[in-house]
């Protein structure tokens, strides 16, 4: 309904003012509503604020940090004593035996099927014997000592010098020094005959020692050493046999000596 408003001098409809009224009364309360809630955020707010300062100001503090420490000084290995030259190897060889002979020895290869050691600068000769073998000497210039080495057909060496003993006790001046079985070890068995006679062919009394061995090839040989029976003569005769008997090697066949046999 449209009627005249005194007070503003003007024409209004109460109807459209009633509505007017109404909307500026709900904004007014939609407005307090909202500073209502705005509020109380902000209130929400302050609280967990305060909250989180205190927690922060309970929290422990962070433990300070170590220096790292200097890595430790890496010492200078000790210097190596200079290394000392090898020893030059004794020519001399052992009492069992070495690849080389003494001094003036020299070991040969011979033909009849073995390796030996003699004296340097002997002579060598053959003598067919009966059976059809050979006898090989080595001797001095005038074959003042004498180097017999022979293949034995017997099967025992000491039963083989009690044969041999027979026809050395034919010659004049004949005396048995010793004939011997030898303890053989690891070795094939042995023995030895040793003895003197008095020979017109070399003007003198001669020294022998006859020894004779199984030896790796399972076949048994004699070694026979001769030479003037004079003062120290016996030690000469045996360093000759021994030495002729450390490098002794049939062929073929690896000794105790290093040394392996011709082939």
């Amino acid at each position: 309904m449209i009627r005249f408003d005194a007070d503003h001098q003007r024409w209004v409809d109460h109807e459209a003012d009633v509505l007017l009224s109404q909307r500026h009364a709900e904004s007014a309360r939609q407005q307090r509503q909202v500073l209502k809630g705005g509020f109380a955020v902000l209130a929400v707010c302050a609280l967990a604020f305060g909250t989180w300062a205190l927690g922060w100001k309970d929290e422990p503090e962070a433990p300070p940090q170590s220096r790292p420490q200097p890595a430790p000084a890496i010492s200078e290995p000790a210097s190596s004593p200079p290394a000392q030259a090898p020893t030059e190897p004794d020519d001399e060889p052992s009492a069992s035996g070495s690849s080389a002979p003494p001094d003036g020895y020299e070991t040969t290869e011979d033909s009849e099927g073995y390796t030996v050691a003699v004296p340097e600068g002997w002579d060598r000769r053959t003598e067919t014997r009966d059976d059809g073998s050979r006898t090989v000497f080595y001797e001095a210039s005038g074959g003042a000592r004498q180097l017999q080495i022979f293949w034995v057909e017997d099967d025992d060496p000491y039963a083989s010098l009690e044969l041999a003993e027979k026809n050395a006790e034919k010659n004049k001046g004949y005396d048995r020094k010793g004939l011997d079985h030898l303890d053989s070890g690891e070795a094939g068995a042995a023995a030895r005959f040793e003895y003197t006679y008095d020979s017109e062919e070399h003007g003198g009394t001669r020294h022998v020692i006859d020894h004779r061995f199984e030896a790796e090839d399972g076949e048994l040989y004699a070694i026979v050493a001769y030479g003037p029976d004079e003062d120290g003569g016996e030690d000469k005769e045996k360093e000759l046999l021994d030495t002729a008997l450390t490098f002794f090697c049939p062929s073929g066949a690896e000794c105790g000596n290093g040394a392996s046999g011709t082939q």
